[in-house]
Order: C-alpha cells, then sequence, then structure tokens
C-alpha cells in the first residue's frame, strides 16, 4: 500500500467523521468536508491513475512472454528505501523470478507518459520515454527466466517496436521507438548489457533475412 492510498483512506475517513459527528449533532460542517474533499477527490483520482497503468503494464509485460509473475510500479515511498539506482530488477531464486518485475517509480512515471500521450506527440517521444518503453521490455524477457543481462537486452530490443504498440504507438512509431533505442542508447551500455552477437541477420536476429532490424 502506498503513501498515497494511505492518504486517500485517512482522508476519507475523516470526511466519514465529520459527517457522522455533524448528523450527531444536527450542524453538519459542509466547509469543512469541502475543504477535506478536494485533496481527497484529487488523491484519489491520481491513484486510480497510477494503478491503472500499473495493471497496463502488466497485461503488457505478460503479453509478451506466457509468464507467471507481473509487474509492480514502484511508489514514491519505496524510492526511499530501495537499494541500487536501477531501472528496473526482478529477483531470481534458482534460476527462476522470484517475484514481479520491479520498475522504478520515475520509470513508470514515464512509461504512463507515453502511453497517455496523443498519437502526435507518439512521434517524437522524449528519450526518457524510449528508455522507459526498454525497460519494460526488458524486464518483462527477464520474467522468462533469462538471467544474462546482454541476451535478455538483445531479445528486449527486437520486442520494443511492439511494447511501444501495445502502449498505443502505430506500427512505424514502434519501430522508429525501437531504432531510436537501438542507436542512441545500445551503444552506450556498458559490456554486461552488449554482445557481439546481437546484430542484424547474427545470430541472437529472432527473424534473420527480413530485411527488419532491430
Amino acid at each position: 500500500m502506498g503513501l498515497r492510498t494511505i492518504a486517500v483512506v485517512a482522508l476519507a475517513a475523516w470526511v466519514g467523521w465529520l459527517l457522522v459527528r455533524g448528523l450527531i449533532r444536527r450542524k453538519v460542517p459542509w466547509i469543512g468536508i469541502a475543504f477535506v474533499l478536494v485533496p481527497l477527490v484529487l488523491l484519489f483520482w491520481t491513484e486510480r491513475q497510477w494503478v491503472t497503468a500499473e495493471k497496463k503494464f502488466t497485461s503488457v509485460a505478460l503479453s509478451i512472454e506466457p509468464v507467471a509473475a507481473g509487474l509492480h510500479c514502484q511508489r514514491l515511498g519505496e524510492t526511499f528505501v530501495s537499494s541500487g539506482s536501477d531501472l528496473g530488477h526482478v529477483d531470481f531464486e534458482d534460476g527462476t523470478p522470484s517475484g514481479p518485475a520491479v520498475i522504478s517509480y520515475d520509470t513508470c512515471n514515464q512509461l504512463a507518459a507515453y502511453w497517455r500521450s496523443t498519437p502526435r506527440e507518439k512521434d517524437t517521444p522524449t528519450l526518457e520515454e524510449v528508455i522507459a518503453v526498454h525497460v519494460l521490455t526488458h524486464e518483462s524477457i527477464h520474467l522468462t527466466g533469462s538471467l544474462t543481462e546482454s541476451i535478455t537486452e538483445c531479445r528486449a530490443v527486437q520486442r520494443d517496436a511492439v511494447v511501444a504498440q501495445r502502449l498505443g504507438a502505430t506500427e512505424a512509431q514502434g519501430r522508429a521507438l525501437a531504432l531510436r533505442y537501438w542507436t542512441e542508447v545500445y551503444p552506450h551500455l556498458s559490456d554486461a548489457y552488449q554482445t557481439r552477437d546481437c546484430h542484424e541477420d547474427g545470430p541472437m536476429d529472432r527473424t534473420p533475412k527480413d530485411g527488419v532490424w532491430p
């Protein structure tokens, strides 16, 4: 449960208490209730948006490969206690994912921004949004049991276009996003995330000789 959820529950309880007390005293404090309702409605709406986005990203992750685990968008409060600066991660136990893929708070915000952007805006996503889409793809591949980062990364770059389409992009927009990640981000990754086998018509090309990469 996130801090926002706790705040919504607390404010709703406060409104209920003010209303009951007012009815008992036959003098309902409508001004006070209205004062509490404003942040309550705002927080409820933002919480609903967050939960809806998380469900959407989970459905996309599960559609990439038939896996059992889902996806969790890190809450703001979790960022203060989490270790490291990973954009996403999957925990493994004996070579098997031991829980859902966890996507960082900022990355989930960027994912939501891309998902909710207009069709025209999807022509020119920010680099942060491009990376966020790829993180969703990458962690989805990890959920299949893929442990090696370089292999996972190569499999992911070849699925970015499809993931973008499942977030509302056209086929052309999805391919443009995947190509941008491949040309602007992949070359600058650490050696652990790269492999010489990851290239068009190479050993890791899922559809060699089709003229499509990534």
